[in-house]
Order: structure tokens, then sequence, then C-alpha cells
């Protein structure tokens, strides 16, 4: 957001504006999760009330000024042309009504060169995805079966977890563990081991949150899970909340950064 004013939200502002707010100094700055649609009409509310009748924003990092005659759907048009790279980053407020021939066609050879290099890379991406999954399946065709402490606690999560989205965390944790045994058993520590295996397990894209509750649940049923937990909490600390952690037996989540258990 650029620019600033003195003045606080009225109380009819305050109830037709919800994706800005003002910092202490008056700066006017968009809400982290807006949409583009409603932050440009609400730019419109705001405008007729500043002494410049003109609201001007960032949004991913296009520069957007909205005036009280702005055309919303326009300023969206262009916003969007400027997100894409076929036009400059800053638009408004009164963007042309009709796109003239040539930039019509500005934009689709635009479009086609990002297309073209979108399939370039996501090309790439499979690639890479591929290549690490065949690497990753090779080795864990020699690696022993996961070595559960617990049988009764890991069958109860399986059983508790049937939906794709906890599945996803059976399935990471399981190939983690694996991966960390055998390694293990040509003589390295999990301590060693445990970071670059869990990006190796990682062929589903899990979440911070899935990683946090695999961790959580190989500490619970796995053989080596309490060295792991106790891995896991002096990494992912900030302070000295890990230290914790593993003095009481919690585990950090990393998305939350809570501890299981509180003194």
């Amino acid at each position: 957001m650029l620019r600033t004013s003195s003045q606080p939200f009225s109380s009819k502002e305050e109830h037709q504006v919800s994706s800005f707010y003002r910092d202490d100094d008056g700066t006017l700055r968009v809400m982290a999760g807006s949409q583009i649609h409603r932050t440009i009409a609400e730019a419109k509310i705001l405008s007729r009330t500043e002494r410049t009748q003109s609201v001007t924003f960032d949004f991913n990092d296009v520069t957007v000024t909205v005036q009280p005659d702005s055309d919303q759907a326009l300023v969206y048009r262009d916003w969007d042309r400027a997100l894409h790279g076929y036009i400059d980053k800053q638009v408004g407020p009164h963007p042309n009504p009709v796109l003239t021939d040539e930039e019509k066609a500005n934009d689709q050879r635009i479009k086609a060169e990002n297309d073209r290099r979108w399939a370039r890379e996501d090309a790439r991406r499979q690639a890479k995805e591929a290549a690490k999954r065949e690497r990753v399946e090779a080795q864990l065709a020699d690696a022993s079966p996961m070595e559960v402490a617990d049988k009764a606690a890991w069958q109860s999560f399986k059983d508790k977890n049937p939906d794709g989205y906890g599945g996803a965390v059976i399935t990471y944790s399981e190939r983690w563990a694996r991966l960390m045994q055998d390694e293990m058993d040509k003589g390295r520590t999990l301590e060693k081991v445990a970071e670059v295996t869990s990006r190796e397990a990682d062929l589903e894209g899990i979440t911070g949150f899935q990683y946090g509750v695999a961790v959580s649940t190989l500490s619970q049923c796995w053989k080596h899970g309490d060295t792991l937990r106790r891995w896991h909490n002096l990494k992912t600390q900030i302070g000295n909340e890990g230290e914790r952690a593993n003095e009481e037996g919690g585990t950090l989540n990393p998305a939350l950064l809570s501890i299981g258990s509180e003194s």
C-alpha cells in the first residue's frame, strides 16, 4: 500500500471495509487473505473520504489506484493483465474502456509465451518428481518393513484416518520410517538422516500440519519414535521450547509451534 492518511476509519467505513486496515502512522494496507474484487470495491468507498479522492494499494506486486468514479471491472481487468505481465505493474484509476487491436494482440503474444514457459516448467517438475519417486521406490524395494513398536496404536491411527488427507499422513509416516531405518542399517544415526529422508519420503506434497502429525504418530508407534521426537523438537524450536518438550514428553507442532505437554 502506498498512501498515507491521518484519518481513522469512520464508523460507517468500518462496516463497509474489511480488506484494509491502517497502521499507527495512518498508512493504508491490504489485509492478508483479501480478495481483489472486494478490495477494489472497498478502495472506491474509501477514496470518497480521502482528501486526495484517491486510494493506492499493492496487491500481488501490482500497484492499483482507485478513485470514486473508477470502473471496478476495468480496474480488475488491467490488474489481471499486469499480474500476467501483459502491461506495467501500475494500473488505474481510469483504464481505457476498450483494448485496441494492438493491445489485444500483445496480450495474446505474451499469454502464449507464458503458456509455453509454464508447460516447460511443469514438464521439468513432473520429470523431477518421477525421478524422485523412482529413486525412493528403488531404495524401499530392499528396505525392511517399518519396525512398529505399538501395533495397536498404529492400527488405531490407520483406522481413524481412511480419508485422503489422513491417508497421506499414514503413507508418508511409514515411508519415512522405512527410509530412516534403511539409512540406520548402513551405520548412520537417525539425527544425521532424519531431515533428508523426511524430504525424500514426501511424494504426496504434505503440509506442515501433516508433517507434525507424522512425527507425533511415529513418536508413539515406531521403534525409534522417541529419538525422532527429540530430534524434531530441537530442530523445530525457536527458543528453548523444544528442550522443554523433550523433558516433558511432548512433541512440537511445526505448524502451530506449541508443545503437547504444558508445565
